[in-house]
């Protein structure tokens, strides 16, 4: 019989926790019921409470300074209207612009460790016990470092909390140590938006010297470097979410991403060479994209197809508190209106439902048919689901001579053997390069000087047979060194199919 019960809702789960929180206030009509997460932020969570009587209050923003306050109010019996960020039902009516945040923290070492005992006792005693294992949720910092400077246009993540703030190698070590003794062989997932760059400095040489034998996975940026990312392996980080969007430079200025298209390929082959798993997706109909670059994207993405796919596919999303959202018109959206579905889920006005939502609908204020200019591109993405586990593109780097084996369906020729200064350039080109640093970087090899006008035409060969990608002034080569890969079952029975007929 608790006094207190608090739901923490975000995105789809708010009409789940609402049943929850209905039968609860019918059983229990004396049990204080409030909700707070990402769906209770500004209005959503004064038309909450609004709206449904069996939710007495929401927390909007972090409520980590001021839920003890409200929890002892409930306690002793006293109102909790006043608090930061906390809406009642007496205090739901102000504008959306009015409504205040709960206390931001500052200080993440300072908050306790999470207790998940009460969810894995109750695990353990269900039916899926026996079946699953469980991931337990870290958290190592709040806010975007990235979003501070400059938030990506369809981003929703709230303003007034992107400020970065993580905490401490020490404590997040600690934490991470104590979590895992207490549950052992769960996998660990880092619930931050994007990893602090300076963990590469310190919490990720210190989890890697402990070997703890846990599994982790990190939201990234997709400007990693390979070195940056062998390091994230080593420290157990088998499993990123890089945020890559599109293989296009001008849609990726377009939307702030403050990424190239080539750092985005070359991370995929870097993940692909290091056994490192990344779940990405690829968007598209932005207002005022160039639609001739998704036609060069759709001849880009059959040179890809031994890298991992996308997890994901589409037309951007408008999300609440997205500079998308908030500059709606500026940026080219119009007639902005909340996700159809949200009518059939709550019988509610219009009005209502706008103050409800977090995805929203539009119309772009230039017509342009997205569908018909991405045609060719979703294609060749569904080509690439399908081809992925049985195409390779590899290297061999031995005795003086890199031999790069194709088996991808657009292979020009099987094997392409490359010496000298042709094969100095190609490893140069691991990383995307231009030709005037491949000429020094050929020189300091001791390949003897070369001019970027000679680099252009060495490769131009290779750029032919789809062996490496030229974006602007700069190469990137696509064939995944075998040194620290090892090629999927299918792709190596292809290969010695095709080595038996090279002789």
């Amino acid at each position: 019989r608790p006094k207190l019960v608090g739901f923490g809702s975000m995105f789809q789960q708010h009409v789940a926790s609402l049943a929850l929180a209905r039968l609860v206030k019918q059983s229990l009509p004396e049990t204080f019921v409030v909700f707070g997460g990402a769906n209770c932020a500004d209005e959503m969570g004064a038309e909450t409470v609004r709206r449904f009587p069996f939710v007495d209050a929401a927390v909007s923003g972090e409520a980590d300074l001021v839920f003890p306050e409200l929890a002892r109010r409930v306690l002793e019996g006293r109102p909790v209207s006043g608090l930061p960020g906390v809406r009642t039902r007496d205090e739901a009516e102000p504008a959306a612009g009015s409504f205040s945040h709960g206390p931001m923290v500052h200080d993440l070492d300072a908050l306790p460790y999470p207790d998940y005992g009460d969810y894995f006792r109750q695990f353990e005693a269900s039916r899926y016990g026996r079946a699953w294992q469980p991931r337990i949720y870290l958290e190592t910092s709040r806010g975007c470092w990235w979003g501070e400077r400059r938030q990506c246009t369809f981003c929703g993540l709230d303003s007034r909390t992107l400020a970065f703030r993580s905490k401490s190698a020490r404590r997040a070590v600690d934490e991470l140590v104590w979590l895992t003794k207490r549950h052992p062989g769960c996998a660990v997932e880092a619930t931050d938006n994007v990893l602090d760059r300076r963990y590469l400095d310190d919490l990720v040489p210190e989890l890697a010297s402990r070997s703890l034998g846990v599994t982790l996975f990190y939201e990234v940026r997709a400007d990693l470097g390979k070195a940056e990312l062998r390091r994230l392996r080593d420290a157990g980080v088998r499993h990123i979410q890089p945020g890559i969007e599109s293989f296009s430079d001008p849609v990726l200025r377009l939307v702030r991403k403050g990424t190239s298209a080539l750092q985005n390929i070359q991370l995929l082959k870097w993940c692909k060479e290091l056994g490192v798993e990344p779940t990405w997706n690829l968007l598209w109909g932005f207002p005022g994209e160039p639609p001739e670059e998704y036609a060069r994207m759709a001849k880009l993405v059959p040179l890809l197809a031994h890298l991992p796919p996308p997890g994901g596919c589409g037309v951007m999303r408008l999300d609440r508190f997205s500079p998308s959202f908030h500059d709606a018109e500026r940026l080219g959206f119009t007639d902005v209106r909340p996700l159809p579905p949200y009518r059939h889920v709550y019988a509610l006005p219009e009005e209502a439902l706008a103050r409800l939502a977090c995805f929203f609908t539009f119309r772009y204020r230039e017509p342009r048919d997205v569908g018909v200019y991405v045609a060719g591109l979703e294609k060749e993405l569904r080509a690439w689901l399908r081809l992925f586990e049985t195409h390779d593109l590899f290297s061999v780097d031995r005795r003086g001579w890199l031999l790069v084996w194709d088996l991808r369906t657009v292979s020009r020729a099987p094997l392409t053997a490359l010496r000298g200064t042709d094969r100095l350039l190609y490893l140069a080109c691991d990383a995307a390069c231009d030709a005037r640093r491949l000429a020094e970087s050929v020189a300091s090899s001791g390949g003897g000087p070369i001019l970027p006008e000679e680099v252009a035409r060495r490769l131009e060969p290779l750029l032919e047979r789809g062996l490496m990608v030229k974006d602007g002034s700069r190469y990137l080569a696509l064939a995944v060194p075998l040194a620290e890969y090892s090629p999927p079952a299918a792709a190596v029975e292809r290969f010695y199919d095709l080595a038996r007929a090279l002789g």
